[in-house]
């Protein structure tokens, strides 16, 4: 009988096994598959680490770009303002990136993490895309929203985006999209709200019809 392997410890993996292991993970093109790699890249916030996501967003094949942007997403903790390390890199570079990015899924990651980085520098570029033809994209801009709008008052446009999503095609986008614009942005009108909520009172998710019901006072 051959011996049992010890389990893999990653933490002493180097970084260049790391992201080959990440990036078998990223090309499972599952979400719902486990990504231990990515993880330890993300708890391993160095130079060194930044500069090969760096060198990734701007690769010929997509699921190395995608792979970049992930590590960036969530590389290192954020600090009590929500700061992460290298942030004053990150941000820029995703929103050129973003201006140029032709890969549907590719786009969708760096909408979420400039959502991670609370970029709010970039609500407007990310705006361009709430009716792109993509719909996980839209998804990704109805999650990244609520971290990219003022916290005092939510800017107009960005709450029309909103109202926009709570009418889309995707059930997971109109719940995001509905969730962030009764419980997570501020300043927006009553009256607006309550038309938002009456008009999904009828729709066909059943989560959804249930969180308009409780916000209108019936639940």
């Amino acid at each position: 009988m051959a011996p049992s392997r010890s389990p893999v410890n990653l933490s002493e993996l180097s970084t260049a096994e790391l992201l080959a292991g990440a990036l078998r993970e990223v090309s499972q093109d599952d979400l719902d598959h486990p990504v231990p790699h990515l993880v330890a890249l993300h708890g391993r916030p160095t130079r060194e680490v930044w500069d090969a996501a760096v060198r990734l967003v701007t690769r010929a094949d997509p699921t190395e770009r995608e792979l970049g942007v992930r590590i960036l997403r969530e590389l290192g903790e954020p600090d009590d303002a929500g700061r992460r390390p290298f942030r004053g890199g990150t941000v820029p570079l995703l929103v050129e990136r973003l201006g140029h990015e032709v890969d549907p899924g590719v786009v969708g990651w760096v909408i979420s993490a400039l959502g991670y980085h609370r970029a709010r520098e970039a609500l407007r570029d990310v705006l361009r895309f709430v009716d792109h033809p993509s719909g996980p994209v839209r998804f990704h801009v109805a999650a990244a929203l609520p971290a990219l709008v003022d916290e005092g008052r939510a800017e107009p446009e960005a709450v029309l985006a909103l109202q926009l999503l709570c009418r889309d095609d995707d059930a997971d986008t109109r719940y995001y999209a509905l969730v962030a614009l009764v419980e997570e942005v501020s300043g927006v009108e009553p009256e607006l709200i309550t038309r938002t909520l009456t008009g999904l009172l009828d729709d066909p998710d059943e989560q959804i019809r249930e969180l308009a019901v409780t916000h209108l006072g019936g639940g």
